[in-house]
């Protein structure tokens, strides 16, 4: 390899692809796709980034998605030395493996440029989300489609969008609608939820929330203090409510405590953090226990309605980050579940909006309003077959890349 700072890249082997995703919800795909693509390809080898699920299908390389997981122009400036490291490192990955296909999962701003250099070079590049080209920067559409060979997108609206380019999309339908079933029908019998709970210390005349504070270290920042502030709001309101805090796969225990606020941020935390209970790679079987959660604005938004739970979203960005987005980002929703519904499914609230007061109101409605929770199941049970019926699986459109690249 010509940089001698930069880590050694793998052997190419009969089929090669590299493949790139950037954070939970990317490494949450691509873990999916690559399970079905090495049951087609045994001796497949696999190189580029991603996170647990694609590392335990045999992915090979020495970053992870949190070296690509970042949000917003001010903390995208701060890692911009390790993203250009990263980027240096998955450019000679292209050039001297040649892979047979690059997949690179959303994450559009880094993996488009990653995408130019791969087309250069004469490979094929399967681009696995569309960005979000219906609220902002629609002109990216016409440089999409010339820069990719194939687009998969996860919802049936955004066909439409590329229907005036020559570019090959393909709804592939969302991989958590199978991912969540199992855990859907387990939630509705309710018998391993009250396992959980026993084993929580939830009594029968408490209920439980769960929190979702993200998977990137910047959100935990950010909204870990709301959330831990807001159930201290709603058990103060007089719910008998047990807390319990889902850490994702991707935030080790060291950046979990490193998160938490201070004395000085948050008085009463102290206390407050020992009525709390932190679990660390059970995120669906404590939704499926759960009567509420309070989610950070993102895919867990989307997973949490496949599953059934009833929940209030919520976001905070960097101010400067903010100001610049609500002048550009023209949607009716941002919580991904409502956006994908077309219609407010659960509340959502951002920024100042998402505050203590207002969010132990929403929660103490939906833990305590029957009316709530029915309506609320009944735009879940809409959105689940809204998503049930892709035009094609993302693994067969893999296929015939490889299967043309070895002919």
């Amino acid at each position: 390899m010509s940089n001698n700072n930069l880590p050694e890249v793998v052997t190419p082997a009969p089929q090669n692809i590299v493949i790139v995703a950037g954070e939970a919800s990317g490494d949450l795909l691509g873990g999916a796709l690559l399970v079905q693509l090495k049951q087609r390809y045994p001796n497949l080898a696999i190189a580029g980034v991603g996170g647990p699920r694609m590392q335990e299908q045999g992915l090979k390389g020495p970053y992870d998605v949190n070296d690509l997981s970042v949000i917003g122009i001010i903390e995208v400036i701060k890692r911009l030395p390790g993203l250009i490291k990263v980027f240096k490192y998955l450019t000679a990955l292209l050039r001297e493996n040649r892979p047979q296909l690059l997949v690179t999962i959303d994450l559009p701003d880094f993996n488009f440029f990653l995408a130019a250099r791969a087309k250069a070079l004469g490979i094929p590049i399967v681009h696995y989300v569309s960005p979000q080209v219906w609220a902002w920067r629609s002109s990216r559409i016409k440089k999409i489609a010339k820069l990719v060979n194939h687009l998969m997108v996860l919802f049936p609206f955004e066909t439409a969008i590329y229907s005036h380019t020559k570019l090959p999309v393909t709804f592939v339908g969302h991989p958590l609608v199978e991912q969540m079933k199992p855990w859907n029908e387990k939630r509705q019998s309710g018998v391993e939820g009250k396992e959980v709970r026993l084993s929580l210390g939830v009594g029968e005349d408490e209920k439980l929330l769960v929190m979702l504070p993200g998977s990137r270290h910047s959100e935990l920042k950010l909204l870990l203090p709301t959330m831990l502030e807001t159930f201290d709001t709603l058990y103060k309101k007089g719910n008998k409510v047990r807390c319990v805090l889902a850490q994702a796969d991707t935030i080790d225990d060291t950046v979990m405590d490193s998160v938490w606020p201070t004395e000085d941020e948050l008085p009463g935390v102290t206390a407050l953090k020992q009525t709390i209970i932190v679990r660390k790679s059970e995120t669906y079987s404590l939704l499926m226990a759960a009567d509420a959660a309070l989610v950070a604005s993102g895919t867990a938004t989307l997973e949490t309605a496949l599953l059934g739970t009833p929940m209030v979203v919520m976001y905070r960005f960097n101010k400067l980050t903010y100001e610049i987005g609500r002048r550009i980002i023209k949607v009716p929703y941002f919580a991904l579940a409502n956006l994908v519904a077309e219609k407010k499914l659960v509340n959502e609230r951002l920024q100042d909006a998402a505050n203590p007061a207002q969010l132990a109101e929403d929660l103490d409605q939906i833990l305590n309003d029957n009316k709530v929770i029915t309506q609320i199941d009944k735009g879940y049970r809409e959105l689940r077959e809204k998503l049930s019926h892709p035009d094609k699986l993302p693994v067969d459109v893999l296929t015939d890349f490889l299967s043309e690249s070895s002919s």
